[in-house]
C-alpha cells in the first residue's frame, strides 16, 4: 500500500517530521509546511520537511517526540492525512479482560490469531485489561503486537483510536470511553432476547419474521398462549447456547414438556392442567423468561434445523455475511445448538438434505437467508447499536418462510467454522472485527466490493 511507512527516530530536537517527497505527494503532504501528528489520543504539532536522501518507506520523527506520543516504533504503520492532521495508525485496542493477571503468556499466544492478517491490517494492535487503565492520565498498560518478533511487547500506551471489546462493561466505563473516544468502541452495547423482540415488533419489515413473544408472568399466561399456538417455547431472556429452553405442546388433551438436561432429551407429560401449571411454576420460579410462539422449522430425520449467519462490519463500514452455517439438533431435541449435541453443515449441504428440489432452489434459499440477515443488521445500525460482529440465528419453516430466532451480540464464537472444518473461515471471522476497528480508527478502505451492503426481505 502506498501509505505504509516505518517510523524511524532521529536525534533532532526540533518537532520535525521528515519524509521523502514521493511519499509526501502520495499521501498529500507535498505542500504542507506545518501539521500535527495524531496517535491515539495523543497530538503534537510538527514542521514538515521533505528530504530526497531518506527512503520513501521511512518517516523520521525526533526521538523525544516518539517518547512524548508513546509511539511504539516497531509496528508497520499507515499514514492518513486529513486537513492538518497526520494520523499514524491504525491504533486499535483489544479490551480482552477485566484483570491483567488473566492476560498470561498462554492467553496472549491464543490472542495472536486476531493479527493473523497483520500484513493487511498494519498499525499498533494493543491488548489490555480494565485494571491497567489510568483514567486520569488517559494511559493504558498493555501488550502491543510486534510484527517483526511476532510476540506481544509490554508497554505504556495512550488511549487507542478505536476499541474492540469482548467483555461486559459497567455504565460508568461505557460513558468514560464515550467521553474520550466517542462512538469508536464496539460492541458498544449488549442486548438481550426481549429487547430484540421489542425493537423489531415495531418494524413493519422485520415484524412478520419475529415469532410472537411476551415476557413470562405466570403459568396461566403460558397456557393461554399455548391455547392460541398449540406449541410454545419458554426461554431465558439472558440465556446462551440453548441452555434452559423448554418447549410445551398441547396434543390430544395432554401437555407435553420437552427440554434438554444433563446432555439428554427429557419429556414430561400431564393430562391435568393443574399439574402442568405446577410444573411451570416450579421450573420458572427464578429469573426472567420469554414465552414465544414455536415455529415448525425445517427438519431432517427428526432433527430441527436453523442457520447461524455470521455477519461482520468491514473496513468500509458495510455489513458482510461471511458464513451461513446450518445447524441440526440431535434427534427430537428442542434446540439445534452444537453445544447441546447438534451438528454443523454448510447451508447448501443441509438444505439439499432437507428440501427436495433443484440446485437453483438451494442457491435461491441461501441468497434469501443472506439478504435477510444483512437487512436485520442494517436495521440495528439505525437503532443506534454499534456492533462489529453478530451471530444471527435464522429459521426456515415448512412453508419456506424466514424467521429471526435470536441475535448473538456478545462476541459470537467463530469456532462454529471449525465445526464445518473450514479453518480459513475461522481465521476470517477472528480477524474480521479488527478491520472494522481499523475503519473506526480513521482508515477506511477506499475500494471495497466484498458483498452487497443490503438485501431485500422475502
Amino acid at each position: 500500500m502506498d501509505n505504509v511507512v516505518t517510523i524511524k527516530s532521529n536525534m533532532g530536537r526540533q518537532s520535525e517530521l521528515i519524509i521523502h517527497p514521493e511519499k509526501a505527494a502520495v499521501i498529500g503532504l507535498e505542500s504542507r509546511k506545518f501539521a500535527y501528528i495524531s496517535f491515539g489520543n495523543q497530538r503534537h504539532y510538527v514542521k514538515i520537511r521533505l528530504d530526497q536522501e531518506i527512503s520513501p518507506e521511512n518517516v523520521l520523527v525526533p526521538q523525544n517526540l516518539i517518547y512524548q506520543l508513546l509511539l511504539p516504533d516497531y509496528p508497520l504503520y499507515e499514514i492518513c492525512v486529513n486537513l492538518n492532521e497526520i494520523l499514524i495508525g491504525p491504533y486499535i485496542g483489544l479490551l480482552m479482560s477485566d484483570a491483567d493477571r488473566k492476560l498470561t503468556s498462554s492467553r496472549l499466544n491464543k490472542i495472536t490469531v486476531y493479527v493473523k492478517d497483520y500484513p493487511k491490517l498494519h498499525g499498533a494492535i494493543v491488548v489490555f485489561a480494565l485494571d491497567k487503565i489510568d483514567t486520569e492520565k488517559r494511559l493504558i498498560e498493555g501488550y502491543c503486537y510486534n510484527p517483526v518478533k511476532k510476540y506481544w511487547q509490554k508497554g505504556i500506551f495512550p488511549y487507542p483510536s478505536s476499541i474492540y471489546r469482548t467483555i461486559g462493561l459497567s455504565a460508568e466505563w461505557k460513558n468514560h470511553f464515550l467521553s474520550v473516544l466517542g462512538d469508536r468502541i464496539f460492541n458498544n452495547r449488549f442486548f438481550n432476547k426481549w429487547e430484540m423482540a421489542q425493537w423489531f415488533a415495531d418494524d413493519p419489515d422485520i415484524k412478520p419474521h419475529i415469532p410472537y413473544t411476551v415476557l413470562y408472568h405466570s403459568p396461566d399466561g403460558v397456557l393461554e398462549i399455548l391455547e392460541r399456538f398449540s406449541k410454545v417455547y419458554i426461554k431465558p431472556v439472558f440465556g446462551l447456547q440453548g441452555r434452559g429452553i423448554l418447549r410445551i405442546s398441547a396434543e390430544n388433551q395432554m401437555f407435553i414438556f420437552k427440554y434438554r438436561e444433563n446432555k439428554a432429551n427429557r419429556i414430561v407429560t400431564f393430562e391435568d392442567p393443574a399439574k402442568a401449571r405446577e410444573f411451570i411454576q416450579k421450573r420458572f420460579r427464578h429469573g426472567k423468561y420469554l414465552v414465544q410462539q414455536a415455529i415448525d422449522l425445517l427438519e431432517y430425520k427428526e432433527r430441527i434445523i436453523d442457520f447461524r449467519c455470521v455477519v461482520q462490519k468491514n473496513q468500509s463500514n458495510a455489513w458482510v455475511c461471511h458464513a451461513i452455517i446450518g445447524r441440526a439438533g440431535i434427534k427430537e431435541s428442542v434446540v439445534s445448538n452444537i453445544s447441546s449435541g447438534g451438528a454443523a453443515f454448510t447451508a447448501e449441504n443441509i438444505l439439499r438434505k432437507a428440501i427436495p428440489g433443484s440446485e437453483a432452489k438451494i442457491i435461491e434459499l441461501t441468497k434469501r437467508i443472506r439478504a435477510f440477515a444483512l437487512n436485520v443488521c442494517n436495521k440495528l445500525d439505525k437503532y443506534g447499536i454499534n456492533c462489529g460482529t453478530l451471530g444471527l440465528d435464522i429459521g426456515l419453516d415448512l412453508q419456506e418462510r424466514l424467521w429471526l430466532i435470536e441475535i448473538n451480540n456478545r462476541d459470537p464464537d467463530p469456532g462454529i467454522a471449525l465445526d464445518i472444518h473450514d479453518v480459513q473461515l475461522y481465521y476470517t471471522l477472528k480477524t474480521g472485527p479488527l478491520f472494522y476497528a481499523k475503519y473506526l480508527a480513521g482508515f477506511m478502505e477506499k475500494n471495497d466490493s466484498d458483498f452487497p451492503k443490503t438485501g431485500g426481505l422475502t
